[in-house]
């Protein structure tokens, strides 16, 4: 079933209460770091988007001298309609997106969000393996989780110019 891209623009103005997010979204949709399949949503019955997650490919540059860069994954962002919000559709994204990013083979997914959310599904604050990013001005917001469990190197995340406006 093909989805109204407008319908996700909208879900991501309405849950943010403004229009940034929204349009990361759509700059990242059109962008080479948009992986499709990374890119889920919780639907009503009757077709109307409740939920949506994305993640995309961003660049990790470990800090080891004989290192070569690496992709990484951004989950940004995650949004549910405020009506519906505690309802569980925002975990149920996470955890089916988290479980399809464990089959890749990127470095880590990196996050800007609670703390007290993303625990749950194994982040933890990005400066407790230093990782550093344009973000680390966020404190524990800013957090990395590991894919398939390969332990996390320190280094730096490299978002593309469609983050900037974040």
């Amino acid at each position: 079933m093909a989805l109204d891209i407008d319908q996700i623009h909208h879900l991501h103005r309405e849950a943010f209460r403004g229009s940034a997010e929204a349009e990361l979204v759509d700059a990242i949709r059109a962008s080479v770091t948009f992986v499709p399949e990374l890119s889920l949503v919780a639907v009503a019955a009757e077709g109307s988007v409740l939920g949506h997650i994305l993640l995309s490919v961003v660049t990790f540059h470990p800090d080891r001298h004989d290192a070569t860069r690496r992709t990484a994954l951004a989950l940004a962002p995650l949004a549910v309609l405020p009506p519906h919000a505690g309802r569980g559709i925002g975990s149920a994204l996470t955890t089916e997106a988290l479980a399809m990013a464990d089959e890749r083979d990127e470095a880590m997914v990196a996050v800007l969000g609670a703390p007290a959310f993303y625990a749950r599904f194994g982040f933890s604050p990005a400066s407790e393996s230093g990782v550093r990013s344009p973000y680390d001005e966020a404190g524990a917001a800013y957090q990395v989780r590991s894919i398939g469990g390969v332990a996390l190197e320190s280094g730096t995340v490299e978002y593309p110019p469609s983050f900037s406006q974040l």
